[in-house]
Formats: C-alpha cells, sequence, structure tokens
C-alpha cells in the first residue's frame, strides 16, 4: 500500500520518491487506486496556502498564487496534455497528422488558446471572496479520480504510455477509484454532488470528443480529462 502512494506521488507530482526497484507504467497503473490520494495532498497544501495568504493578500493575488502552486506541484504534467490536446483536437488534419501533432512539444495557437482559459477560469473561480475552499480541495480529488475512471476500458493503440498504463488497471482498482476520488464530494453537501456530476459528465463528453477525432485516447488525452474536470468542479462551486 506505502509502494503505491509513493509511486502515485511520484508520478503525479515533482515530489522525488526513492523507488527500489523503480516502477514500470504498468505497476504504475496498478497503482491509480492512490491517485485520489495524492489529489488530497495536492488539495490541502492548496487550502493551507490560501488559508494563509488570504489574511495578507488581496484575493485576485492570493488566487493566482495558489494556482501558480497547483501547477508547480504537479509540473504542469497534466496542463502539458491539455494544451498539446487542442493544438492536435481542434486542427482540421486527418487523424494521423493529429497524432503528430500531439508529439511535437511546440506550443500552438489552439493549445495556448485552451492553457490561458483553463488558467483563467481557475483564477477567477478561486478569486471569489465567498468561494468554498472545500472545493479547491476536493477539485484535484475528483479530477484524478475522473482521469482515471473515465479513460478505463477506453480504445487505446499500440503498446505506448497509455496502453501499457492502462493494462495496469482493471475493474477493482476503479472501483477503489471512485470511491476514494468521488467520496470527498460529499463533504460539500449539494454543492459537491453538482460539481462532480457536471465534472463527470464534461470529462465523459471530452473523452469521446478524443476518441472521435483521434480514434483513441492517450496520455495527453488522460491528463486533459484531468485539468477539465479540475476546472469544472471550481467554476460550478461559483453558480449561486
Amino acid at each position: 500500500m506505502l509502494r503505491a502512494i509513493e509511486i502515485a506521488l511520484q508520478f503525479l507530482t515533482i515530489v522525488k520518491v526513492r523507488l527500489d526497484p523503480a516502477a514500470d507504467l504498468q505497476e504504475t497503473g496498478r497503482a491509480a487506486w492512490a491517485f485520489p490520494i495524492v489529489g488530497a495532498f495536492i488539495g490541502l497544501l492548496l487550502v493551507i496556502t490560501y488559508w494563509v495568504l488570504s489574511g495578507h493578500l488581496p484575493s485576485s493575488l492570493v488566487a493566482i498564487l495558489v494556482i501558480g502552486l497547483w501547477v508547480f506541484l504537479t509540473g504542469g504534467l497534466h496542463l502539458d496534455g491539455w494544451t498539446d490536446c487542442w493544438d492536435a483536437l481542434a486542427a482540421s488534419v486527418p487523424p494521423e497528422r493529429r497524432f503528430e501533432i500531439l508529439k511535437d512539444s511546440r506550443l500552438g495557437t489552439f493549445g495556448a488558446l485552451a492553457l490561458i482559459l483553463l488558467l483563467a477560469v481557475k483564477i477567477a473561480a478561486v478569486a471569489q471572496g465567498d468561494f468554498p475552499l472545500i472545493m479547491l480541495f476536493i477539485a484535484p480529488v475528483v479530477g484524478r479520480g475522473l482521469m482515471v475512471v473515465t479513460a478505463y476500458g477506453s480504445e487505446h493503440r499500440g503498446a505506448g504510455m497509455a496502453a501499457q498504463f492502462l493494462s495496469g488497471i482493471d475493474a477493482r482498482i476503479v472501483q477503489w477509484v471512485a470511491i476514494l476520488g468521488f467520496g470527498p464530494a460529499l463533504l460539500a453537501g449539494w454543492t459537491g454532488i453538482w460539481a462532480l456530476v457536471g465534472a463527470y459528465l464534461g470529462a465523459v463528453c471530452f473523452r469521446r470528443f478524443a476518441q472521435t477525432r483521434l480514434g483513441t485516447i492517450n496520455g495527453d488525452v488522460m491528463g486533459a480529462i484531468c485539468e477539465l474536470a479540475e476546472a469544472l468542479v471550481l467554476l460550478i462551486a461559483c453558480i449561486r
């Protein structure tokens, strides 16, 4: 159990854990049940940072610093998938060309616009003076839970990173991910439930959109699902 948490922590954050032997992607898939636990670790740090800074800085600046910490803790791992996806999925080109765009490390126009919009939504949501901090904790938990749940059983191509990762996931792991990833949303009452439902629908729709455009999913799509789910949780938390 401890090794699974260490694998998930190293895979999803900038925290370096000494693993002996090193984990491959299939073992990382088997450790995916711990992804929501890592999300809870990230969420707790974000809430503490917000609480410490909110008494000394304007809410808009606090929001920028909190989201900046969020990006730093994850090493921009899923943001990279988000931008790559929109560069590829929004382009009017054949599927094979989209795969080439996904592998291109350069940031295109669609990816840049998607990145700006995503970060703007997150910052604007957290900057609300009465934003419920429990939702800031829940967002990274739900995001990492949905990344696994919605990707399970999806079509994937060849023996790439996504295929190796998904080969380590079975129905039992998905059940634990759902329990650990979705359970905390209940702590926020109806707000948390509606945020979870909205994030789930958004994640499923994005996965289907990606499959339509690519014919499969990969690691970039999974990362994009995580980012989208997080943003939707924050966005729905602001609805009056």
